[in-house]
Order: structure tokens, then sequence, then C-alpha cells
């Protein structure tokens, strides 16, 4: 069985392995930026075993460095983050009282930067033992999800043979019975496991910490709309592919909230992830002498392909584009001014969560956790954390720039 995501943030999809922003940045293997502390307590071990002192490299800010002001910084995050730090520590464990927490990545890469940057920082901040790694994927073109699962869940039968943690981010390449089985294991043997990004829903995970994706494509949709006027004919670049439940949600989203701002929302373009392919079929789309595009929301790390086909039928500056994900591609269109807005996801905030929620369960248990984690929930759901995303335009590019090398990914 072969698998792909499609995007870095949905259910798995069965069919041929995608090819796109993954392929091309996920290559690049950043074990420095992924340095992790390797001190931990055994699993259910209350020996009082001492562990040896945080690495120097803890990912923290300098002592002396102000707090960053921003408004990128997600308030409701934020704030739970900032509840959930002191309510830990207001139980006065020691050392040796307190659980250690795995966070289990895809792959060591561009996109996982930051998650592991906010994961390090925030083990530094609990003064906890905890690691951060991924399988290394030799060649990521011709690895199936199936395969790469393989790779991860190894890693997960390690951590119950060493019986090293109580606790577990993790990043699932797939939501096979295998990884439900590895799951739900790791949670009866040692503790509260969180999934990051994509989920494993029928295993007995706490949390799912990603972002809403219905949610996301109003918000893109909603932005669009921003210089569009009421009667304008817009297309979404979207998956109709039924099994990406997250893809479809999120194209949904942005053509829900396109129509309820009196747009004319056409047919929606489905990617297939080749670029020539899919700038073809959005070339065709706004050469039809039928219609009249004025705009685009185009819903994943490909957006680049949507600024091409601008380029290519010469409307460079007659269509507004929406897109996803900051791609180096995505990026050098950015630059020539073919975006109004690109909608970027909040991967810090996800190792942030992945190392303090599972350990908050443990030291506060499920329901002290739950109250606070509460205001960060995507509507209608009880254990799924909503990241959110955040839209960056030529006005405001800047000032993110600031507040990522504040956070010190903006690399």
């Amino acid at each position: 069985m072969r698998f792909s995501r499609g995007n870095e943030d949905g259910e798995l999809v069965e069919g041929p392995r995608v090819k796109h922003k993954e392929d091309k940045m996920r290559r690049l293997a950043l074990v420095s930026l992924l340095a992790s502390s390797t001190w931990t307590i055994a699993c259910g071990d209350d020996s009082g075993s001492t562990p040896p002192p945080p690495p120097v490299d803890s990912g923290a800010p300098p002592a002396d460095a102000a707090p960053a002001v921003s408004p990128f910084v997600p308030a409701a995050i934020d704030n739970a983050i900032e509840q959930l730090v002191a309510a830990v520590a207001a139980k006065g464990l020691t050392s040796s009282q307190k659980p250690a927490i795995a966070i289990l990545l895809k792959e060591l890469n561009p996109f996982w930067a930051p998650v592991a940057t906010g994961a390090n920082r925030m083990s530094a901040r609990l003064v906890i033992g905890s690691v951060v790694e991924a399988p290394l994927i030799s060649d990521p073109a011709n690895t199936t999800e199936e395969q790469a699962a393989v790779l991860e869940n190894a890693y997960v039968q390690n951590y119950l043979t060493t019986n090293l943690y109580k606790g577990m981010a993790y990043a699932p390449h797939s939501a096979s019975a295998d990884t439900v089985n590895y799951l739900n294991t790791f949670i009866a043997q040692c503790g509260p496991v969180v999934t990051i990004d994509s989920d494993v829903a029928n295993s007995a995970r706490s949390y799912l910490i990603a972002t809403a994706n219905y949610q996301a494509g109003q918000t893109a949709g909603n932005k669009l709309a921003e210089v569009m006027t009421p009667g304008d004919q817009v297309v979404v670049f979207g998956t109709t592919q039924a099994g990406w439940v997250s893809g479809i949600e999120r194209a949904q989203g942005a053509e829900d909230a396109l129509a309820a701002k009196g747009l004319v929302v056409m047919p929606r373009v489905s990617p297939v992830w080749d670029t020539a392919q899919d700038t073809a079929a959005l070339v065709a789309v706004l050469q039809d002498p039928a219609s009249n595009i004025k705009g685009m929301v185009c819903m994943y790390s490909n957006s680049s392909n949507c600024a091409a086909a601008v380029q290519q039928t010469g409307k460079t500056g007659l269509i507004k584009i929406v897109g996803f994900d900051m791609t180096p591609e995505t990026k050098a269109f950015f630059d020539q001014g073919y975006f109004y807005a690109i909608a970027v996801q909040r991967q810090y905030y996800m190792g942030q969560l992945g190392i303090l929620v599972p350990y908050a369960i443990n030291v506060l248990g499920a329901a002290q956790t739950a109250a606070i984690l509460q205001p960060t929930l995507a509507p209608g759901k009880v254990d799924f954390i909503d990241t959110g995303i955040d839209l960056i335009t030529t006005a405001n590019y800047n000032d993110y720039m600031t507040f990522l090398s504040n956070l010190g990914i903006n690399a």
C-alpha cells in the first residue's frame, strides 16, 4: 500500500506518493538543529536517579534578550502555554520526579526544524529530559509513507524496550494498524501521546496538535475577498480527492468563505502534484473565454503553480492570489508581487506543545490539562489543538521575519 499526504498537516491518503515541497525541501537533514536533551528518567521508574545537566545549546534565547512582542504571537496558545508552565512548576517536582518526553518527527528537514526548536526550548524551560529525533530517509522520493512509518515505529519500539520516556509527541507517516498498536502500547506502558501535524485518530492519543484546515481555508478565502468585488469570479486550487479529508476541508473552507462574500466560485481545480500538469490545468482555466477569473486561493505548498499560470497567461497584476506555505518557489513569486498574501503554519508552537502537553498530563492530570487547553481547541473539537496560521503580505513580511528571528527559526 502506498500513501501520500499532499500537505504537511493532513490525513494520509491512499495513492501514489506525490512530488511537492516534501520531495524537494525535506531531503535536507538538519541534524545540527535537532540537538536535544538526552538525559532521561525511566518510564514508570521513581528510583530517584540523578540525570546529567542539560546540554549547553538548549535553544533558549540569551538571558539579556528582550521578550518578543509581536502581533504574530497566537494569544490563546501563548496564554495556555504560560498557564500550563506555571501549573506544573507549582507542583515543585524534583529532577528525579520529572517525566521525560520524546518527540518523534517524520523527517529531519527545513519544515520540521521550527518544531525541533520549539520542543528543545520548552524542554530547557521545564528543565526536563527529552529527545527530538526522526528516522533518516535516504531516498524520500522513492520511499512510501508506509515504509517511512516502519522506520518511525522502530523508534517507538526502542522507547518501549528502554523504558526511558513517560510521554511522547508523534508525527505519524501512517495511520496503519501497526502504528495504532505501537502508540496504544506506548500509552499503556509509558504515558500519554499527542500527535502533531498528522493524526492517528483511532488510537488512544490524547490530542492532535495541528492546523485546523477548514478554518485555515476560511481565513485564506476571507483574505482574498478583501481585494475582490461581489460578483467577481474566483477559483480555488484545491483537491477533490475524497480520501484526503484535511485537503478537502481546507479547500471547502475557502470556497464557503468566498461564496459568503458574494463572489462567484468557479469549479475547483484539483492538483495532481506534477508542476507542469498543474500549471497547464490552471492556465487552461485562466484562458477559458467563458470565464473571467479575478482571484485565486491556492491551498497547499505547490501554490507557486498558481503564480506561474498567471505569469504564463500574461495576467500579472490582474489576478490576485492567496497561497499557502512559503516554499522557495512560492517565495520567489511573492517577491515579484504575484501574491496578495501567503498563509503559513506555526510549526514552532507544534514543538512547544508537543513537549508541554504530554508532560502536563503526567504532572497535572488529564482533566486540569484539558481545562487549560480548552481555548486552543478547534471549533467543535475536544481533542484537536488548532495551532492556526499567519497571513503574510508584503506589508507585514519584515515584521514576520523579525518575529521568527526572535524565535530563532527565520532560516
